[in-house]
């Protein structure tokens, strides 16, 4: 009998449907954006897989790379179409997002906490090497953005113990993207 290979892959791509920015009049509008993912890990049982993913998910605004460990569990027979069920919690990296500095102040976007549970069907190749997934996630993404005024030489900042050496104010904006994920991709 052979042996069952060890490693799991999964890359998909397809878009984040969530609400956007509050309008004048209260309404939200909606918001699509694009979402790619690659997922690496290894089989634990044979319907069990844990490993990590990396992603880009592309908001109108800003880029986050998402980094995450992550769990896949399926649902039926060798062969045929199957129900998986997955977990991803990490991180979000803005390392793509370029930092705005002069000498009056200095922006910058810093990525927090990701989760993502997800549910999907696989459709196996002829072959049984690959298969074709389709899945719904829903993704709850926190970034946050920073805007610091600098001290200029001879000027005092008014609470040197709460600001970090350096700046007179310091402005942080949170936010969270809570979206509805369609995906397709490969399982190899």
């Amino acid at each position: 009998m052979a042996q069952k290979k060890l490693y799991f892959g999964q890359t998909e791509i397809g878009f984040l449907y969530g609400r956007g920015a509050d309008q004048w009049d209260g309404n939200h509008e909606r918001r699509i954006d694009i979402s790619f993912m690659t997922f690496n890990g290894a089989h634990i049982t044979k319907n069990q897989v844990v490993g990590f993913s990396l992603g880009l998910d592309q908001y109108d605004e800003i880029s986050i790379i998402p980094i995450a460990l992550g769990w896949r569990g399926f649902l039926g027979k060798e062969g045929k179409p199957k129900i998986f069920g997955g977990l991803d919690l990490g991180g979000g990296s803005a390392i793509l997002e370029k930092k705005v500095s002069n000498e009056w102040s200095k922006s910058w976007y810093e990525g927090e906490l990701m989760f993502s549970p997800s549910v999907g069907f696989s459709f196996p190749a002829r072959e049984g090497k690959t298969a074709l997934s389709l899945s719904f996630a829903y993704k709850r993404q926190q970034f946050s953005q920073f805007y610091g005024v600098l001290s200029r030489s001879g000027s005092q900042p008014i609470a040197t113990d709460l600001l970090p050496p350096g700046y007179n104010s310091l402005t942080e904006n949170n936010y969270l993207f809570r979206s509805f994920v369609f995906r397709a991709g490969l399982i190899f």
